[in-house]
């Protein structure tokens, strides 16, 4: 009997025992590990200054272009009136035209020594052929236009050389006042002077005719009328 009480209390002692062992083991939650990751900032990078750049001061070089005052002048005979700068003395004197006793031609002296003149002729069939073909002969060969300036039809020619730009402006004689009389236009322009040429070109583009009937009333000064000077003849 006691053989028996012991083996059973032997049998339950295990049983429990072994049950201990086989007990599921509760589950522990597992929190995951945070991650950390480090961002460098590098440090702003310090200036370095830089030395100033210099250039040395350009010379600037200004050229006056002296403009004076303008007056109109006009010639009642011959019908045309321009306007110049008020300190010239225009003039105009009749050549001596023997070749050609027909024609009737006047020389006016813008500025003297044939700078810049005007002959005005009476329409003929070959003297206006004849200045074109002087001009022709210049050297080096003109530049050859036609131009229109206040309803004057002109061939212009213009030739430079030897520090001379050298221009001339023909009217064609369907351009011819109402008196038959046309113009040519010359003036030779040194080409040192920037400002000569432009400023004789103005002077051209004033040049225009007017009606015998207009004469008494338009403004400006009559160009004189003194002899022909000493050498000055009407050849083209």
């Amino acid at each position: 009997m006691n053989y028996c009480t012991a083996s059973f209390f032997v049998i339950v002692v295990v049983s429990i025992f072994l049950a201990g062992c086989t007990q599921p083991s509760a589950t522990v939650p597992v929190t995951p590990a945070v991650v950390v990751t480090t961002v460098s900032t590098p440090e702003p990078a310090t200036p370095v200054p830089t030395a100033a750049v210099t250039s040395a001061p350009g010379q600037v070089v200004t050229i006056v272009h002296q403009v004076s005052q303008t007056k109109e002048i006009r010639d009642s005979e011959l019908l045309f009136t321009l306007q110049v700068p008020v300190e010239w003395n225009v003039k105009t004197y009749q050549l001596n035209n023997a070749g050609n006793s027909e024609v009737l031609e006047y020389q006016t002296d813008i500025v003297d020594n044939d700078v810049f003149y005007i002959r005005t002729y009476t329409v003929s069939r070959s003297q206006d052929q004849a200045y074109r073909d002087q001009f022709r002969k210049w050297e080096p060969a003109p530049v050859e236009t036609t131009v229109t300036i206040n309803d004057i039809i002109y061939d212009r020619f213009e030739s430079t050389s030897e520090g001379k730009t050298t221009v001339a402006y023909v009217a064609r004689k369907g351009s011819a006042n109402e008196r038959g009389y046309a113009s040519v236009l010359v003036f030779s322009a040194d080409t040192r002077d920037r400002f000569e040429k432009e400023d004789f070109e103005k002077i051209v583009s004033s040049f225009r005719y007017f009606s015998s009937s207009s004469a008494g009333t338009l403004p400006g000064t009559e160009i004189p009328r003194i002899p022909v000077p000493y050498g000055s003849s009407g050849s083209a």
